[in-house]
């Protein structure tokens, strides 16, 4: 049983490098973060909608305001996308990839 575990996880965590690999390696980051910060299970079809509308809002509103944004629509879309990639994963499988791949030793 556990052998099965550690094969099913190992699939997992091979999934997850792919996003990283497919995403910059900042907006892997940030996406993770995002989908942290917002809640994984908050993180459905729904909110993606809003959420992209919203950047589109804003991204119009800046071009009619002359104003520019710290972060372009493409990368916030971006990191959006990137959370709702890794939305379709559990927690425990999310942290264990962190734990794995992210963590820098100080």
């Amino acid at each position: 049983m556990l052998v099965k575990y550690n094969k099913n996880l190992y699939t997992k965590l091979k999934q997850i490098q792919a996003i990283e690999n497919k995403y910059d390696f900042v907006v892997f980051r940030a996406g993770l973060t995002h989908l942290f910060d917002t809640g994984h299970n908050q993180f459905n079809d729904d909110f993606v909608e809003k959420s992209l509308a919203g950047i589109i809002a804003e991204e119009e509103s800046a071009k009619a305001n002359g104003k520019t944004l710290v972060m372009s629509a493409d990368f916030m879309r971006a990191i959006l996308h990137c959370a709702a990639e890794l939305a379709n994963f559990s927690i425990l499988t999310l942290l264990a990839y962190v734990k794995k791949h992210l963590v820098v030793n100080v």
